[in-house]
This record gives C-alpha cells, structure tokens and sequence, in this order.
C-alpha cells in the first residue's frame, strides 16, 4: 500500500496547506504547519515548493514578526484545479478516510465537494465582475440549465444540433440547427443559430425545445447577426400607445417592463402610458396580471381581452 498510500497522503497535505494557508489570511510558519500535519519543517518546505510551482506566490517574510502568507489580493482561481483534478483530489483524500479520520480529514472532503460544486455552478451563470445572470429562477433553479450546458458545448465545438422543436402554432418539428449564441430577453432564453429547415436564421425558444442532441456534424460559421434578428422580432406586430391603471400590488412587475418613468401615482391608484407593440404577445402579458391591471386605451386591446377573458370563463363550462 506504500506507494499508494503517499500518493494519498501528500495531496492531501499539500491540498490541506494551500487551504490553510488561503483561509487563515495571517501568517503562519514552518514550524506551525509542520505541527498541524505532524511533518517535518523540511518535508513542509518541499510542499511549499511544489505549491509556487503551481503558481501561487507565496510570501517569506523574514524578521521577528515574519513567517508564510499570501498577498492580501490573491484569490485562487476556480480555473486553478479542473473538475476533473477535483474530483481526483477528493477521491484521494477520501481514501485516506480509515487512517485519518479526523476533523480535518472530513473539513477537506467538505471544501474540495464544494469547490467541484461552483466549478459546475460556472457552467450554469454567466458571470462579470459587475454582472450575473443566473438561467433559473427561483422555484425552479435547474430550469434551462442541461439544455444551456448542451449548447455551450456545441458552440464550443462548432458541432450542429438536433432539436425537436414545437413553434407558437404547437407544430412539431425536427431541425438540425447550427448555433451561434444564447440570447437572453424580456427574460426568455433563446438559441439564435441557422435552421437547416428553414434555410435561415432562426431565434428559438428554449422553453419550446423539447429535446436536444449534438451532433457529430461540423458547421462552418455564415454572417449573421443577433441583434438584427431580435429587431424583427415583432415585425408583425404594430406599435401602439397603452394606457394603463394598475394596483401598488403589481407596481415592480409594472415597472420592470414599462420603466420607472412612465409610471405616475394618482393618489388612488397608479398610472402607466407607454408605447408598446401589440398582439398575443401583449394579451397575454396583461391576462398575467389578473384583476390588478385595467386597460384603459386603446378601445381596441380592451375589446380582445374581454373577448379573451370570455373564452376563458367558456373553458370552464360556466
């Protein structure tokens, strides 16, 4: 087992130095490491070794007060260790379980699970320095995440799709679709790419794509543009100018789609007038508001949502 069993234990202690190292935040010594992991000072000083060589810059301050530590700026890189040397990490240190079963044993076991759970979690967000969007939401935080993953990776491969795809009119379809990018708006995912079957480019709906596979297919990238396709978006649809009064229970959702300025507080009830385009799609946005919104201009949308609101209460054989 000796070879076996020192390949365990030294990525267990070079791991557990690192860790200690970057949580402590203070100095620290030889000698006090050495004591935690019942080491030689000069066995410590190997590990150390091996720890710059990996990139991280360790400081030796010198002088009554002196010892190891790390700049104040230093953060270790989730990119550091891979998914996959996580996971051999863990395994490593879990095999180490029946000779150090020990508080610090199962701390480890605990940060490395954690540190392959954010590095799955990176594939999941799109992620700045000021800015993060998560594809969940908050009932359901998975929602979109397998079929974001599966697009990344076709991306990144340049590899065509095959999605089974159901439009607004419920016709299923099967497309071999090249992607190109993920489009995120009015909160609603889409895969922007070139469809096969339609011969051009297409933004489809995450939310309709019922299933998803790549294939072994390269695709050669045409000229296509994002934005242009999400300006014709609503091409079919005409700009109107809502008028709207709406209750205070409804005011951030009202807000967050029609903006801050064109909301006003009439002392009984609040006020919005926008312009908007029209449609089902608007239909629909109103119908999500319940009894808290009124429409009170165009003459036009308040007729279609009475006729609407009918064949609602019709459905119900009422």
């Amino acid at each position: 087992m000796s070879t076996y069993y020192n390949l365990y234990m030294q990525f267990s202690v070079i791991l557990g130095i690192l860790l200690t190292i970057l949580n402590n935040r203070q100095k620290t010594t030889r000698q006090e490491l050495a004591e935690k992991f019942e080491l030689a000072p000069r066995t410590i000083s190997r590990y150390l070794t091996v720890i710059e060589t990996a990139g991280v810059p360790i400081e030796y301050l010198t002088g009554r007060n002196g010892g190891i530590a790390l700049p104040d700026t230093y953060k270790l890189d989730r990119s550091f260790f891979s998914k996959e040397e996580l996971k051999r990490l863990h395994t490593c240190v879990a095999g180490l379980q029946s000779g150090f079963d020990d508080g610090m044993n199962r701390l480890l076991l605990d940060k490395i699970g954690n540190m392959a759970q954010n590095k799955d979690d990176e594939k999941y967000l799109l992620k700045s320095d000021t800015l993060v969007v998560d594809t969940g939401n908050w009932t359901n935080p998975q929602l979109y995440r397998n079929k974001i993953e599966t697009i990344n990776k076709a991306i990144a491969s340049e590899l065509s799709l095959r999605v089974e795809y159901i439009d607004r009119h419920e016709y299923r379809s099967e497309r071999k679709v090249d992607p190109y990018s993920l489009v995120l708006k009015e909160g609603v995912w889409y895969l922007y790419g070139w469809c096969h079957l339609r011969r051009d480019f297409r933004l489809l709906k995450l939310s309709r794509i019922r299933s998803m596979t790549i294939s072994t297919a390269h695709f050669v990238r045409k000229a296509g543009n994002a934005y242009e396709k999400l300006n014709e978006a609503f091409g079919s649809s005409d700009l109107m100018d809502l008028e709207i009064e709406f209750s205070s229970t409804v005011l951030g959702e009202v807000e967050e789609w029609l903006g801050i300025d064109a909301i006003k507080d009439t002392g009984k009830a609040y006020r919005a007038r926008a312009e908007v385009y029209g449609g089902n799609i608007l239909v629909k946005k109103l119908l999500s508001f319940g009894s808290s919104v009124k429409v009170l201009s165009p003459a036009a949308l308040q007729e279609e949502l009475m006729v609407e609101c009918k064949r609602v209460v019709e459905s119900y054989g009422r």
